[in-house]
């Protein structure tokens, strides 16, 4: 190679650059950075490489003759230490008087690779167990279809292993995990190869093996995985349910995991230690299953619907769909219990009776459901408003003294009188309502509360009517 400002560079690069004669493939100008990585780069290109990749390389350096230019990967053996990988580009630039060859510029990707590598089984392999994940099984799975077709594949599911998480901790059932794969790893050495799906789920791809020759290995397997598991809680015993098909031409490997799952599931209803052979017969099985199973859905949701509906006729009044008194009840003992003041507004129709014997019942039931909507329209965000029976209403107010109390009962009053619903038996000519506000001490019964805010409607009541009496405290 001629000299110049070019060459100069090189000299003083890190670059490891070869010219090549595109006949013999001899180097026959090396940089500096070249001869260290090739050991002094004396001789032909292949000849430096690891002898596994000569020939791959020679290749390469004649393709970028024919082509102008190509890429390769090589080992490239270093002494005292381990191969360096490196990746080899080349240039055909024998037309170029100053050249005359293939440049080479080969860069070492060593670190590059082990990093590669290192995500790669990251990616492949199982946090937790070790053995091989999902991602890393299914290429195996695919090869064995495409070269070995008879090979076993067995799908296991350890049985009620939420139990062993519930009762003893996650803890202790990733150690159960754990050691179910080190079990599982150990009885198929030699012969297979172990994966965890997922979850308490585990593949096995075993060697050529007939039908009972299968199955005896599916029980040798769980037999090993069942022995008992110490734990500082006591002892563990795992059963396992195990699925198997056979790997043939035609079927890839989610169809041949799909039959293997759903054998391993027909196995769980044979019994503990279950073992069964996958068939074509079992896709009816299945669809079966899966009917029988939506029919108990939809009747587990109509019995779920029947309770929701029998909940709701327990604490709902059905005329106003207000909240009824057993549900006052429950929400002032808990108020009760929180040992803050509160404060209760009792609102009563006036003159009902009387509207009844006017209207008839049809109309009071109507009556009754506008009052209630009008007091819970009313109500402020947090309060909450009841039917209390007969023509009565409570209103709980949580953390409100009396005079909060009294300003809102006065508002409940003007909305039920601007209703406007006629009522010839009372004063005015509309349905009006009398309201007790009293404030609650921490302590006070159910009983004490109503109590003195009904003491509080009469006197209400006895003051005309169509007004709101508060009183200080009840308990």
């Amino acid at each position: 190679m001629n000299g110049g400002f070019h060459q100069a560079v090189l000299e003083r690069a890190d670059a490891a650059v070869l010219v090549v004669d595109p006949t013999d493939l001899g180097v026959r100008w090396a940089s500096p950075a070249a001869r260290r990585l090739f050991g002094g780069a004396p001789g032909e290109l292949p000849d430096l490489v690891a002898s596994g990749d000569a020939a791959a390389v020679g290749t390469f350096l004649q393709a970028a003759g024919r082509t102008g230019s190509s890429r390769c990967s090589c080992a490239v053996p270093v002494e005292g230490s381990t191969h360096r990988r490196v990746d080899l580009v080349a240039r055909d630039l024998s037309d170029d008087p100053a050249v005359g060859g293939l440049v080479v510029v080969a860069l070492d990707v060593t670190g590059w690779a082990e990093t590669a590598d290192e995500l790669g089984s990251r990616l492949n392999t199982d946090a937790l167990t070790g053995l091989a994940n999902r991602t890393g099984f299914l290429p195996r799975l695919e090869q064995a279809v495409r070269g070995a077709p008879g090979t076993v594949l067995v799908f296991l599911d350890l049985d009620q292993f939420k139990d062993v998480n519930d009762r003893h901790g996650h803890a202790a059932g990733d150690h159960v995990l754990r050691l179910v794969a080190s079990r599982l790893a150990a009885v198929v050495a030699g012969r297979g190869t172990a994966a965890r799906l997922g979850g308490d789920e585990f593949v096995v791809l075993l060697d050529r093996l007939d039908e009972q020759q299968a199955i005896a290995a599916a029980h040798e397997i769980l037999a090993v995985i069942a022995l008992p598991v110490t734990l500082a809680e006591g002892v563990v015993r795992v059963s396992v349910s195990a699925g198997i098909t056979f790997v043939r031409a035609g079927h890839g490997a989610e169809d041949l995991l799909h039959q293997a799952d759903l054998a391993m599931y027909r196995a769980k209803t044979i019994g503990p230690v279950g073992v069964a052979l996958y068939d074509e017969a079992l896709e009816d099985w299945a669809l079966a299953r899966k009917h029988q199973v939506d029919r108990l859905a939809e009747r587990l949701e109509e019995l779920h619907a029947e309770n929701r509906a029998l909940a709701e006729a327990a604490t709902i009044d059905q005329r106003t769909g207000l909240p009824n008194p057993a549900t006052f009840d429950a929400d002032h003992a808990l108020r009760n219990r929180v040992g803050e003041p509160y404060s209760l507004l009792l609102v009563d129709i006036d003159r009902f009776h009387a509207y009844n014997t006017l209207y008839h019942y049809l109309a009071g039931h109507e009556t009754l459901r506008r009052v209630g909507e009008a007091i819970s329209r009313t109500a402020r965000a947090g309060d909450r408003a009841y039917r209390y029976g007969g023509e009565e209403f409570t209103v709980l107010l949580p953390d409100t003294r009396l005079d909060g109390a009294l300003a809102l009962g006065e508002r409940i009053r003007r909305a039920v009188e601007q209703l406007g619903v006629e009522h010839r038996g009372n004063a005015g000519g509309v349905v009006t309502v009398s309201i007790g506000a009293v404030e609650v001490l921490p302590g006070a019964s159910v009983t004490d509360a109503v109590e003195a805010a009904s003491v509080a409607v009469l006197e209400a009541k006895d003051a005309g009517r169509n007004r709101v009496v508060g009183r200080r405290t009840a308990g």
